[in-house]
């Protein structure tokens, strides 16, 4: 079951005293001021993003580069360690 209530009609649109005040807000001028930081603000917040990207990505380029550079100086070493073990391997059939 739905409780019962009275509903007033609206005023109607003519009805001077009809409760209602007109908005005193900002003008015009003030909105489109307004809209205008808002866009600046939106635009240094962009640049702001593209510094942040441009950050990461040189420290993922050093990353990679030192990653590279530790990969093959491990190949290195692997082969260092290979050419020992047959020296070795030949100097103890000597």
């Amino acid at each position: 079951m739905e409780p019962t209530t009275s509903q007033t009609p609206p005023p109607s649109p003519s009805d001077p005293n009809d409760g209602y005040a007109p908005v005193a807000g900002r003008s015009l001028e003030e909105v489109e001021k307004v809209r205008q930081l808002e866009s600046i603000a939106s635009q240094k917040t962009a640049r702001d993003y593209e510094h942040i990207v441009w950050a990461y990505g040189v420290l993922w380029s050093l990353f990679a580069a030192y990653g590279i550079y530790l990969w093959r100086r491990g190949a290195r070493l692997r082969g260092d360690v290979e050419s020992l073990r047959r020296q070795l391997e030949r100097g103890g059939q000597a």
